[in-house]
């Protein structure tokens, strides 16, 4: 299963032309790449959820997100997004603070490198949920430590985490001293992959998804036993 050809190019173009009368004129082809990403994201849903139960009942159209962006408090105000974006979330609400996978293709954004951008883990959990991860790595650490070192899971996400900011002193609650007191410093868990563009038009994008989404199911099972006791 692939996607539209045209999905990369789309927003390429939308890029240097983010305004309504370039994008009515386009909308067509927009359309035709949102139905298609539609199709692929229930796809991608059917196999994460045979490897993730807490994604059971999602649909596509809870895990996607709209072009339009929100200027109500920005000062860039630019009316639209350059990529096309899902999340698949634990519980089925598409919401920052709780655990899933997310897919972004098109421009780079967030800080995220390249034109497909995936993983999973959490971002921006709320204070208690982020000291509930944090105890459970702390009283946990070994098997926390052997989910980062396992081989898929390095091979696409590394030995840190995306975050938006990391503290510099060890979290209030833990000890100062130790040994792994640097995995306590992240505010946001996310595991984050910049896969090549040259999958978004190729039949092997699902199965290549699903594979690195799947390095990562380990940590998001890790995080929801923290919140919600659920493993």
């Amino acid at each position: 299963m692939h996607l539209n050809p045209d999905t990369l190019p789309f927003f390429d173009e939308l890029l240097v032309n983010n305004n309504r009368e370039w994008f009515n004129a386009n909308k067509e082809r927009w359309l035709a790449i949102r139905a298609d990403f539609e199709v692929f994201t229930q796809a991608l849903i059917d196999e994460m959820v045979k490897l993730d139960p807490s994604l059971v009942n999602l649909t596509a159209k809870k895990c996607m997100y709209r072009i339009y962006r929100d200027v109500r408090f920005s000062q860039d105000k630019r009316p639209y997004k350059t990529h096309i974006a899902c999340f698949l979330p634990t519980g089925g609400k598409k919401n920052m603070g709780v655990p899933g996978y997310y897919l972004q293709l098109g421009q780079e954004d967030y800080g995220l490198h390249g034109n497909c951008s995936l993983g999973g883990g959490i971002f921006m959990p709320s204070p208690e949920a982020l000291f509930a991860i944090r105890q459970e790595i702390f009283y946990n650490i070994d098997e926390f430590k052997a989910i980062m070192s396992e081989k898929n899971y390095k091979q696409f996400f590394g030995s840190k985490f995306f975050t938006v900011k990391k503290l510099t002193r060890v979290p209030k609650g833990f000890p100062a001293d130790w040994p792994d007191a640097d995995l306590l410093k992240y505010k946001d868990y996310c595991t984050s992959y910049a896969m090549p563009s040259k999958y978004i038009a190729s039949d092997e994008l699902l199965d290549r998804v699903v594979e690195v989404f799947r390095a990562s199911v380990p940590l998001n099972l890790f995080i929801q036993r923290a919140m919600y006791g659920m493993i």
